[in-house]
């Protein structure tokens, strides 16, 4: 894992070139940033990467950056080699100082641990956050609820705006899942999300859905933002279908691959997936393929194995270096929500295949974002959530629809292009907090 280390550094290093200029800056009393991140290199979760690739875009943009983080420990609840236990350890991987505070870690699935794991490095995080630099903005990448109102109480000791991103609409997930049912516990988390729309001078979001969402929670528009996620467009490119990862874990060339590549999280709905293999059986030419961790994986590999399933196969999360090997193994790019849950999340696995020109099967809400973003586009089609019939019957059509496949393919690198790659979008993310700090 050290080499994980070692990637981490020379990728924040690749700034190198402009960091005189960031020097230069700094030294003209230009802006300074803290970011509170739930996960951060070397952990390979997508939004650890984000923070990474904004942390690096603003530090060549001249901000004085600290990252302040937990110890990483992300999928399986076990900090990484490479970092022992400390209360407090400080990294400087090129223009950004990374401050990290000791917490707890549950590598089971218990409630009650994986409670006190979240709260503890919800906390740790924003003490790592006291021992920065004092910030003129504190930008909060999660935990949700937990981590915004820390962030105002770090935010407010520094005398520093407070920006919060709201990846997913908390608590409405963990009260619609039925993660907290407790009358009292669903009280005190309204109330903590009141507090954190009120404590932020502003509020990214991913999406206009999640905007209207907030706006009818009583957000004022002023404080409100759209940005959405993020990929390098030259780290994921299309790609042929024959490629090392693919030959390494016996993937035969002439099936057409269904990819779930991602988390496999409770608001996934993913058991649809194993349900619809059982419809698919007769189609061997049809392999529906997961890669990733998540709550939910346990739950699916369980179904798969109950119904003894061949056409489908789950495989663990895959270093990011091998990540456009697995896009391109997929003919296609399958994303799934349980049914109400387009309102509140937006999964960010769908950028991977429109980077990788592939079309997008979404088992998603038809009002959801994500259905408008994959159909909108022509990037894909859509069906019913939570529906083997609906989602086996979508996935033979695309199947059967080769030409079709390539021009929605296409559509979607194309509307990857447009609106969600790197550059642009960072760009955006420096213009917002520029504008908050001016005030």
């Amino acid at each position: 894992m050290r080499t994980h280390v070692g990637a981490a550094s020379r990728s924040l290093a690749r700034a190198g070139k402009t960091s005189s200029v960031a020097s230069a800056h700094r030294l003209a009393g230009l802006r300074s940033i803290l970011i509170l991140t739930q996960v951060f290199p070397p952990e390979l979760h997508p939004t650890a990467v984000m923070v990474r690739e904004l942390a690096e875009h603003l530090a060549v943009r001249g901000w004085r950056v600290t990252v302040g983080a937990g110890f990483p420990h992300h999928p399986h609840g076990r900090i990484l080699p490479g970092y022992s236990r400390r209360p407090f350890l400080r990294e400087r991987l090129g223009d950004i100082d990374v401050v990290r505070a000791w917490h707890l870690v549950s590598p089971t699935r218990s409630v009650v641990r994986r409670g006190a794991a979240y709260a503890t490095q919800a906390l740790a995080t924003a003490l790592a956050g006291t021992l920065s630099c004092r910030p003129d903005v504190v930008l909060v990448i999660g935990p949700p609820l937990v981590g915004p109102a820390l962030g105002w109480c770090v935010a407010r000791a520094h005398g520093a705006k407070l920006v919060n991103v709201i990846y997913d609409i908390y608590p409405d997930i963990a009260v619609e899942t039925g993660a907290i049912t407790r009358p009292s516990l669903i009280a005190a988390a309204r109330a903590a999300e009141r507090f954190q729309y009120w404590a932020a001078d502003r509020t990214i979001v991913l999406s206009d859905g999640f905007r209207r969402t907030l706006r009818d929670k009583g957000v004022p528009e002023r404080k409100l933002a759209v940005v959405p996620v993020w990929l390098d467009p030259d780290e994921i490119q299309p790609a042929p279908r024959d490629n090392a990862w693919r030959r390494e874990n016996d993937i035969p060339l002439d099936a057409t691959v269904v990819l779930y590549a991602g988390t496999i999280g409770l608001v996934s709905g993913a058991t649809v997936v194993a349900d619809a293999a059982r419809l698919l059986q007769h189609r061997r030419d049809i392999l529906l393929l997961l890669v990733g961790e998540g709550a939910a994986r346990d739950a699916v590999g369980a179904r798969a194995r109950a119904y003894g399933l061949t056409n489908m196969r789950l495989l663990p999360l895959q270093p990011r270096a091998r990540l456009r090997e697995v896009q391109a193994t997929a003919d296609i790019g399958l994303v799934t929500l349980a049914a109400g849950r387009g309102r509140t999340s937006v999964p960010s696995k769908v950028l991977g295949y429109m980077a990788a020109g592939r079309p997008v099967l979404a088992a998603v809400d038809a009002d959801s974002d994500t259905a408008m973003q994959v159909v909108s586009g022509g990037a894909g089609v859509a069906c019913a959530p939570d529906n083997p019939e609906a989602l086996a019957a979508a996935a033979v059509r695309l199947v059967d629809d080769a030409a079709g496949r390539a021009r929605m393919g296409a559509a979607a690198r194309a509307t990857f292009l447009q609106h969600f790659a790197r550059g642009a979008v960072l760009d955006r993310y420096a213009q917002l907090l520029e504008e908050v700090v001016r005030g």
